[in-house]
Order: C-alpha cells, then structure tokens, then sequence
C-alpha cells in the first residue's frame, strides 16, 4: 500500500489546527479544572493556550529558517539517525497515548448519554473504518474534508457558545484557592494540550505563501478563544455542581434547555462532538503514520496502520473501562507524556535555530 501525502495550503493547516485545538478540551476537562481549582481553572486553560501559541510561534520561525525541509531531516541533521530514531518513537507514544484518551471519554460520553446498552465494539465498527479511511488517503483529502466541514463546525460551536450564555444565572467566587493547588492542578491536568507537536511532524508537507501566516495564526487564536469560552460559560452554569455534569459543551446546552424550555436542542453539540471526534482521530492516527515511517522506513506504511489499530483497540477495551479509570489514565499517566511537546520539542526547535544562525554568521 502506498499513500501519497501531497502538500497543503495555509486553509487547510490552519482548519487542520483549528479542529486539533478542540481535541479533550470540551468534555470532561472542564468538570475537573473547577472541582481541583474552582474559578482559577478558567486561568488554567488560559495559561495552556499561552504554551500552545508558543508553540505554534517557534514553529513559525523554524518553518522560515527551513522552509522545504521535514523536522524529520533536520534532526538527522542534527542528532544523526539514532537521535532521530529516539525522537519519534517518543513522538509515536505521544499521539497513540492522546488518541486513546480521546477516544475513551468520547465513548463514555455517548454510552453514558445516548446509547447506554451499546458495546465498545460497535462505537470502535463506528469511528476505525472512518479515520483509516482519511489517514490513507493523504494529509490534503484530510485537509479538504476539513476544509468541506468546517462552515457547519465553526456555526454549531458559535450557536453552542450563544446559547449557553443565556445559562449563566450564578455568582462565584474568585481567587479563594491557594496557588500551590492551582498548580497542582495544572500539573494534573496538562495531558489534553500539547497537541502542537502535529504540525512538526508535516512541517515539510505545509505550503504558506507570503502574507498567509495571519490565516493560521486567525484560525488557531480563534479555537482557543472558543475552548476559553466554553470552559468559562460552563463553569459560571454549574459552578459547584460542575462533578455532576461532566460533558461540558453538552451540558451548556442541556442547561438551557431545562431552564428555558427551548426543546432538545442539546443534540447539536452532539453533533459537532462526533465530527470534532473523527477529525482528532484521523489527525492523531495520520501522525502516528508519519512517525512510524521515520523510525522503520523500510517497512511499508500498512504495518504502521496495523500496528496502531491493534494497540489501540487492545488498550481500549481491556485497560479503559470507565470513566474513572480514563481519568485516572489523564491524570497520572499522559502528564509525564507531555513532557514531549513542552520540553523536549522546544529544546530541539531553539537548538535547530541556534545552529542554523550561528552556521549563516560564519
């Protein structure tokens, strides 16, 4: 099998970011930024936001100073092949360990909800044929499908944010938690961000032409403005009753609905959550791909298919039940994983920079 990955615009990248942004942000988060640091949690998804566009800041610059070479070659460059070889086997931990977290809340989330009798294995017949389907057609059948989605994304996140602002009817409290909770809280819940570290991997397969950047940066600013407002609707809704609905874009919408008496228009976020779902998915089951070929590129790209389809369902099913457990698995487990995009990729990048200036001043 051969896939043939063809460049992408500066559309396609920044909707790409844009859909990326929302993945594990949306749900469950929320519920447990406001039980570990009340209000403060709003200052949380802020802070994590800040870290993100940084990332996507050297990234900006990295792409300027190498602008037709994959991170891939440059860390060959670099670190030689064995550096690169241990730099994305990390990479591939990173984007299966997220996938599997994304899933299972996702899962959970329409068990719990909608389909309470249903087995893992019919939402898995549902969710794995789909996202093969785009990560081996190529990353722009990818971006022009979410290019083709994202009008009816952007419109159902916007109705949602409007809507749920005619829920807010409490009054909270600020700054009444001390800020070594607050940081232990960051610590905990750090795992859902990090999801930067994408646009690395395709660095070579991006195309931005003169004066483009503002639409990527436009895209990714605005995301992070609509998870902000999400989390922020949501906990001034349900303050301390917030353990008690932890699927927050779906409980905005569920609170008007109780209180207002509009009908059941919460079944729209239930929409954009299982295309928001698809497109993580693909995008998570794509980069393990392209990572796999880095570290075996003399085998052929089904095995890295097969080998994350097998993983994945056997984690899925025999290690993440519940979710206390997938809580568990998001708290104590994916935040050493995150070590990886926050610490690791910038020494890299800044290195990579460094090296490149100081080799041009010579």
């Amino acid at each position: 099998m051969r896939v043939l990955d063809r460049n992408i615009n500066a559309w396609q990248f920044g909707i790409l970011i844009f859909i990326l942004m929302f993945a594990n942000k949306m749900l469950v988060l929320p519920s447990l930024l406001f039980e570990g640091a009340k209000m403060q949690g709003f200052f949380i998804v802020v802070f994590l936001f800040g870290l993100e566009m940084a990332l996507l800041g050297l990234f900006f610059y990295l792409k300027k100073q190498y602008p037709t070479e994959s991170f891939a070659q440059i860390l060959q460059y670099k670190f030689k092949n064995v550096g690169k070889v241990i730099f994305y086997t990390l990479f591939l931990v990173f984007f299966l360990s997220k996938a599997v977290l994304l899933y299972n809340v996702t899962y959970i989330f329409f068990r719990n909800m909608i389909y309470k009798d249903t087995s893992n294995f019919l939402i898995l017949f549902c969710f794995l044929p789909i996202i093969n389907h785009l990560a081996i057609s190529g990353l722009r059948v990818m971006g022009r499908t979410a290019q083709l989605f994202f009008p009816v994304m952007l419109l159902i996140v916007t109705f949602c944010i409007v809507v749920g602002f005619f829920g807010i009817n409490s009054t909270v409290i600020w700054f009444d938690v001390p800020f070594i909770k607050i940081l232990g809280t960051l610590l905990r819940h750090i795992a859902p961000f990090g999801d930067m570290l994408f646009i690395f991997i395709i660095m070579d397969k991006v195309v931005i032409k003169k004066g483009q950047w503002k639409i990527v940066f436009s895209l990714t600013g605005t995301a992070a403005v609509f998870v902000i407002l999400i989390n922020l609707i949501y906990m001034l809704s349900y303050t301390y009753t917030s353990f008690m609905h932890p699927y927050a874009i779906f409980e905005i919408m569920s609170f008007v609905r109780e209180y207002g008496g509009l009908g059941r228009i919460d079944i729209i976020s239930m929409i954009v959550i299982i295309l928001f779902a698809y497109f993580h998915l693909a995008i998570y089951l794509k980069s393990f791909m392209l990572c796999f070929e880095q570290v075996f590129p003399k085998l052929n790209c089904i095995y890295s298919l097969v080998t994350f389809n097998f993983i994945f369902v056997i984690i899925v099913i025999f290690f993440i039940i519940n979710l206390e457990t997938t809580v568990v698995f998001g708290e104590q487990i994916l935040p050493y994983v995150i070590v990886i995009p926050y610490l690791l990729l910038p020494i890299i990048a800044v290195t990579c920079l460094f090296k490149k200036r100081k080799k041009e001043g010579k």
